[in-house]
């Protein structure tokens, strides 16, 4: 794996707690980079293999890979996005930030996933990790709701970074799942704004990562 000065742009995406959207923001995130014209390579860590399922449609705009074969020909992709496993031990955490430009932690407005953002924060501040290399990404939010609101005061003062933009809950994620499909791919407005949210996101994190803040 490449060094967060030389090679590809790392993203690691990763979370302790379970259920926040981290496979669904891995594949989204990595689609917007594709798009955008970055070769791009996900490399799957979770333990159930949600996001080579995912790819297994052919539906994706990018290859999926074990991570533990991403030493092997990682220069020839300009961005690598890391799925990591669910509930990473600390360790494997800090390896993972270390080596990545930016750690996103999806957290659902709600106490499982303030908790959770909260505790891989902490494990990251305990290892070293400045503030400008991890950040929250709100997921599961009502549009509207006081949740939202909430929860970004919550972890402003837990000391967590939180992004701006926030990605909408929505069945069209889990129908894009099932159906080995980008949600873009799924019919209806809600799930075009779904594709937006992440849009959104992957525009802010690129510029939060070129000015060095989070």
């Amino acid at each position: 794996m490449s060094t967060p000065t030389t090679g590809p742009l790392v993203i690691s995406v990763a979370s302790l707690k379970g259920g926040v959207g981290k496979t669904t923001s891995a594949v989204h995130l990595a689609a917007h980079l594709a798009l955008a014209g970055q070769r791009v390579v996900l490399a799957d860590g979770d333990r159930i293999r949600t996001a080579t399922a995912w790819a297994r449609g052919g539906h994706l705009p990018y290859p999926v890979i074990p991570i533990t074969a991403l030493a092997r020909g990682v220069s020839m992709y300009d961005a690598v996005v890391l799925d990591t496993e669910g509930g990473v031990e600390n360790g494997k955490l800090i390896e993972y930030a270390q080596t990545s430009d930016l750690v996103l932690l999806p957290t659902s407005p709600d106490i499982n996933g303030l908790d959770g953002a909260a505790q891989t924060a902490e494990v990251l501040r305990a290892g070293g990790i400045d503030t400008a290399r991890y950040t929250a990404l709100l997921t599961m939010v009502r549009p509207g709701g006081m949740k939202d609101l909430n929860a970004r005061k919550g972890l402003s003062e837990l000391g967590v970074p939180v992004m701006r933009a926030s990605i909408r809950i929505s069945e069209a994620f889990r129908d894009a799942s099932n159906a080995a499909l980008l949600v873009r791919d799924i019919r209806g407005d809600v799930a075009q704004r779904c594709w937006r949210d992440y849009q959104t996101a992957t525009t802010e994190l690129i510029s939060r990562i070129a000015g060095g803040s989070a």
